[in-house]
């Protein structure tokens, strides 16, 4: 039997030599790439991009970041390189490219790992595990695909010349932590936010691999690339070795004792004689350990032990009762841990025995020279010394007689005096005791159990204000556990003792920042926004208490959807540079009018059209207009007026002149005729309609000519 003790570590790190290398793919910098077929794997809103490169010339690429190493087809996003010798970062921002390049430039024929991430806000570039360089889009947005898009590992047409390990894309912006931490690993296929692992582990480094057609993708959403224009014949355009997998050798210091002898780690050789070592074994990366091990043997004992006993004699170790002379051997740990073989050589020698019968109430009396008394019956033994130290035994078979007992239970409201001893009184619960004698002399034991009458509870509530206690004599007004006590008030005439776990539920404060179109509403549904402003709105639990306060800066974004007419041309009137157009035909279900996508629309036949404009992020369609080649005349603008515009749902006509033969409509953003008005004369007339919050088109077609406008409702 042996005991471990523990070593004592001390690790002393320094770079020495390599030891393994991982398998990559070079690319000859003319037309070598591997496309992948897109899916929605590879179009998430945010991303980290990262690979390691190794580039023999720069040149090969035409511009200074036109080599792209990670490139999604629709420009949703660009990572790479390029002449210039700096990494490349680039989004789309809806029609918007964001970019960002390194600060610092990568050199020629070394490893270097790059890496860029984005995290709905900002972007950064990481250059062996340090971030290099960032920026910060003034909102934050998510990026913008043109549909599902193949992705491209290196371009055929700009070049990129290198060497390629570990390319991976992620959903989502890795810490610098993480990214240290990943590019000395290959993660597993299951790897949360893992959409594509690229590990070039196809074919053999610098074998023949012209049957390797396509690049394995090592994560759970099999992005499997084709291998384009690679030669796979040589050290170029072909698998290779990567870079060293390993570049430390690890060091330790410890000291330890073993018994007997000590095996190495290595399992090269046992040692058994205490010393200095050194023996080296593989860490899980490939590299050597080197430990230098200051060893102890430490040995094993043996003990003689003479036993002269009478009648018996118990092994201390296994417990064993031996009655025989003998030569007994036990094992055991000694001081340093090792064997320690212990010989008892034992004699057993005879004894005397004289035996007595005692009987007795409650004790009996031994008849020894201590008088020793015992209280329960059974057998005792009294030894005497005898020759050699053998005890001589006298043996005692004692009886006991058993006091009586019995049990009562009384109930005790504030005290109780003892039913069979007027001088004791029970002031609280409890089990007492009241001894009498029986008629052998005995005791006989009365066993009182007290139980309180006082009744006990618990009551939990959770509500909205300060609540009154049962006794009506505190307040509480906040939470906590409370006690409180109803005097002589339970069905026995005593107190009732009450503990209350009390919740009141207080409303917090949150502020929130909103940016909607056309109006917005409140979380509760009660407030409903169509202007830019500050709002408040409360949430309330299934309780009715006010959970949530929340202030809320609403900002309203419109789209100006009037339109004017110039002879025979139709024009949006928003001066917004940035805002983009679709004419729509009315007359067939708003259908898009092809290639008629600028402000400015010229119909080439008399209908009814629109145009659907988008701006600030929000898109609406404007009233149809009537539109006849041969022209229709417009009321002046100036001498109507609609009033209130916003409008809660009533308004009025005012026109400076008589206006005849007039029909009034009016039409929700959809086309859809809401009311009709019809006037034989009008100049001031107040309508009232009752519809849903909203942007409406007011419609005026008369003897005298026609007005369009929009009416916004509340």
């Amino acid at each position: 039997m042996m005991k471990k003790i523990l070593p004592l570590f001390i690790l002393i790190f320094s770079l020495n030599a390599v030891f393994a290398q991982n398998r990559a793919l070079n690319f000859d910098g003319v037309d070598d790439f591997i496309p992948i077929t897109g899916s929605s794997a590879l179009s998430p809103s945010k991303i980290t991009c990262e690979t390691w490169v190794y580039i023999t010339d720069f040149s090969t690429s035409p511009c200074s970041d036109c080599a792209p190493i990670i490139w999604e087809q629709g420009d949703g996003y660009r990572f790479g390189t390029g002449n210039g010798q700096v990494v490349h970062f680039q989004l789309m921002n809806s029609s918007t490219v964001v970019s960002l390049n390194s600060s610092t430039k990568l050199t020629t024929n070394a490893w270097h790992h790059i890496a860029g991430t984005f995290d709905g806000t900002k972007m950064k570039i990481y250059i062996n595990g340090v971030c290099k360089d960032s920026n910060s889009a003034t909102s934050s947005f998510a990026i913008s695909y043109g549909g599902t898009s193949d992705v491209w590992i290196a371009d055929p047409a700009t070049g990129f010349n290198g060497t390629l390990e570990e390319t991976r894309i992620w959903d989502y912006a890795r810490s610098e932590a993480q990214i240290k931490e990943g590019m000395y690993r290959k993660f597993p296929t299951n790897q949360s936010g893992l959409m594509l692992q690229y590990s070039y582990e196809d074919g053999v480094p610098y074998k023949v691999n012209t049957s390797v057609s396509s690049i394995d993708d090592n994560s759970s959403y099999a992005n499997t690339g084709a291998a384009k224009n690679f030669r796979m014949t040589d050290s170029t355009s072909n698998f290779v070795l990567g870079r060293s997998f390993c570049d430390t050798i690890a060091y330790a210091k410890f000291s330890l004792g073993r018994c007997v002898s000590y095996l190495l780690p290595s399992k090269k050789k046992t040692i058994s004689k205490s010393g200095v070592y050194q023996d080296t074994i593989m860490s899980y990366r490939g590299c050597d350990s080197v430990m230098t091990i200051t060893l102890t043997i430490l040995k094993p004992s043996a003990t003689n032990i003479t036993i002269v006993q009478c009648d018996s004699f118990i092994l201390p170790m296994n417990k064993t009762v031996v009655k025989k002379s003998a030569k007994y051997v036990e094992k055991t740990r000694n001081a340093v841990g090792c064997d320690s073989v212990i010989s008892f050589f034992v004699t057993i020698l005879k004894k005397d025995t004289t035996y007595f019968s005692l009987v007795g109430c409650n004790s009996v009396t031994l008849k020894n020279k201590l008088k020793t008394e015992v209280y329960k019956s059974g057998l005792y033994i009294d030894s005497l010394k005898g020759y050699k130290g053998c005890d001589s035994f006298v043996r005692y078979t004692v009886v006991i007689k058993k006091p009586s007992f019995v049990k009562r239970t009384l109930k005790i409201c504030k005290f109780l005096v003892c039913p069979s001893n007027i001088n004791k009184v029970f002031k609280k619960p409890g089990i007492y005791n009241d001894t009498l004698v029986n008629a052998i002399g005995c005791d006989s034991v009365i066993e009182y159990t007290v139980n309180s009458s006082s009744s006990y509870g618990v009551v939990n509530l959770t509500t909205c204000a300060a609540v009154k206690s049962p006794s009506k004599k505190y307040t509480w007004t906040k939470s906590g556990t409370y006690k409180d006590t109803l005097l002589n008030r339970n069905t026995a005439g005593c107190d009732s003792f009450i503990t209350m776990n009390l919740i009141i539920n207080s409303p917090t404060s949150q502020n929130l920042k909103v940016t909607n179109c056309r109006s917005y509403t409140t979380p509760s549904g009660r407030h409903t926004v169509t202007n830019t402003s500050f709002v408040n709105d409360t949430l309330r639990t299934k309780g009715g208490c006010d959970s949530l306060i929340l202030t809320i800066d609403v900002t309203i974004n419109n789209v100006n959807t009037a339109t004017t007419r110039s002879m025979n041309t139709l024009s949006a009137t928003t001066a917004n540079s940035s805002a983009l157009f679709q004419w729509l035909d009315c007359d067939n279900t708003y259908a898009t009018i092809a290639n008629e996508t600028k402000k400015d629309y010229t119909p080439a036949k008399d209908g009814k059209y629109a145009v659907e404009v988008t701006e600030n992020s929000c898109k609406d369609t404007s009233m149809c207009v009537i539109f006849a080649i041969n022209g229709i005349k417009m009321l002046d603008k100036s001498t109507l007026n609609i009033a209130p515009n916003p409008s809660k749902g009533q308004f009025t006509v005012n026109s400076l002149s008589m206006i005849h033969n007039a029909k009034v409509t009016l039409v929700n953003a959809q086309g859809q005729l809401i009311q009709t008005w019809n006037f034989a004369e009008l100049k001031q007339s107040k309508l009232n309609v009752q519809v849903a919050a909203g942007i409406y088109y007011l419609n005026i077609e008369s003897a005298e000519g026609q007005y369009h406008t929009a009416i916004i409702f509340e």
